[in-house]
């Protein structure tokens, strides 16, 4: 008899249907309608009926058939380890940029891998090559319209591209992309910009061949190069100088002229960190034209000033109770932090104090929040006074739990400092907890009532 292949589950989404039929971390899934599961494809299409008849194994090795009812379309709620539910398809390209692969020596194991797996393009818009994928997955992605996906394309040059991914197979990938192209999938683009390698014309060229495909192209992110301290035996790359943010932002502006002029939408967007580092104002909210690339960089500081303004029109003017926080920050967001700590100073009764924390871990070079580490906050915050509340951007905790990269907990960090530590998404909800923390507040100038 064929032995069944079961999935484990890592993970059981509070108030779901999975758990309020008691299913728990740790079991794992066999069969659903007494069907075998093959990967996180079929398990998607299969949940998303009314009734689901499931066949479980609990951690004890015990069978259990669990019958759910919800409505169409809601997710069980079960997450699983691997989360393709199957094999899952690395990276084997060596790009000279990888960032996986200047990561210090004794992580945790899961931080050393590369996947290019587009089943995690699909579900969770990870960036894929396309250089090795399968005749037989492209044929499954175009059978099942699996769309959008996200690419990580860099150029479209054959040559150049055999030298950034570091493999004589890295052509394939752009015939694979206009072979699902052509066949309606979607796709969003992303282009790792490399100074001396693929700026400039190289730009310019990946773009305009990216557009010649058609309108399956969705959006194209262009975002700087990552290095760590920790590159060793890898190619020479730089950092990108003011100078050159400035002019790669004047040719994007140019393009996204000409775009919006013959399609109606930019199209090509510039990573948060270029105008940042360019000293350029961030686009309007609508020139993001509803954040296609949001995940990658792209809008993040504009979503993030939105949240202030909104925190602005509330109209507080004054906490019932004084209250000092401190609020914690890679160097990359250095200006709109700034702008908010100047807001948030202005309500009566609140002291707000930034901390700009420089990654030790990863190295300086490295000045994006979300690759800052709990080590990295205790050494910037250990004996400072940082108050009442310290709030740490939320993107540093890893997929959604109180882990930090390098597993420090937010408990960890509140054992240290003696106080609160609140991971927030953004002006909104930091400002949102300030309140509760206070009880009521007074707007518009009010006296408090007894």
């Amino acid at each position: 008899m064929k032995a069944i292949k079961g999935h484990l589950v890592d993970y059981v989404a509070a108030n779901s249907p999975a758990a309020k039929a008691g299913i728990e971390a740790g079991w794992e899934l066999l069969r659903i309608d007494n069907q075998e599961v093959e990967d996180i494809i079929d398990f998607k299409i299969m949940e998303s009926d009314t009734s689901l008849r499931l066949l479980m194994k609990t951690d004890r090795g015990i069978l259990r058939r669990i019958n759910i009812h919800k409505p169409a379309g809601i997710p069980l709620g079960l997450r699983f380890e691997p989360p393709t539910m199957d094999r899952l398809q690395r990276c084997r390209n060596r790009c000279i940029f990888c960032f996986v692969e200047q990561n210090p020596p004794g992580l945790r194991d899961p931080l050393y891998i590369k996947d290019d797996d587009y089943r995690l393009s699909f579900l969770y818009g990870n960036f894929i090559t396309l250089n090795r994928i399968t005749a037989a997955e492209i044929e499954r992605i175009k059978k099942l319209q699996l769309s959008p996906l996200y690419v990580s394309v860099h150029t479209t040059n054959p040559e150049l591209r055999k030298i950034m991914f570091n493999s004589k197979q890295a052509w394939r990938g752009v015939e694979n992309l206009r072979k699902l192209v052509s066949a309606g999938i979607r796709i969003h683009a992303q282009v790792v910009l490399c100074p001396g390698y693929n700026t400039g014309a190289e730009m310019e060229r990946t773009i305009k061949d990216l557009d010649q495909m058609g309108p399956g192209i969705l959006s194209i992110a262009v975002v700087p190069v990552g290095l760590t301290g920790h590159r060793s035996g890898l190619p020479a790359l730089k950092k990108f100088s003011k100078k050159e943010a400035d002019q790669l932002l004047g040719q994007v502006t140019a393009m996204q002229n000409v775009f919006l002029e013959q399609k109606g939408t930019r199209f090509i967007y510039a990573a948060d960190e270029f105008y940042n580092l360019a000293g350029w104002p961030l686009p309007e909210e609508d020139e993001y034209e509803n954040y296609p690339q949001l995940e990658n960089g792209v809008g993040l500081a504009r979503q993030f000033m939105e949240q202030l303004k909104n925190v602005q029109n509330a109209g507080i003017k004054r906490l019932t109770r004084p209250l000092s926080v401190t609020v914690v920050s890679g160097l990359a967001a250095r200006p709109q932090v700034l702008k908010m700590v100047e807001t948030l100073n202005q309500v009566g009764n609140l002291t707000v104090k930034p901390v700009f924390v420089t990654n030790q871990f990863f190295g300086k070079e490295v000045t994006v929040s979300g690759l800052l580490t709990g080590s990295d906050l205790l050494s910037a915050l250990e004996g400072k006074q940082v108050g009442d509340v310290v709030f740490v951007p939320a993107v540093l905790l890893k997929d959604k739990s109180s882990s930090f990269l390098d597993d420090l907990q937010l408990s960890d960090l509140e054992k240290a400092l003696q106080v609160p530590v609140r991971a927030v998404q953004g002006p909104g909800e930091l400002f949102d907890i300030i309140l509760e923390t206070t009880g009521r507040h007074q707007a518009g100038g009010e006296k408090e009532s007894g």
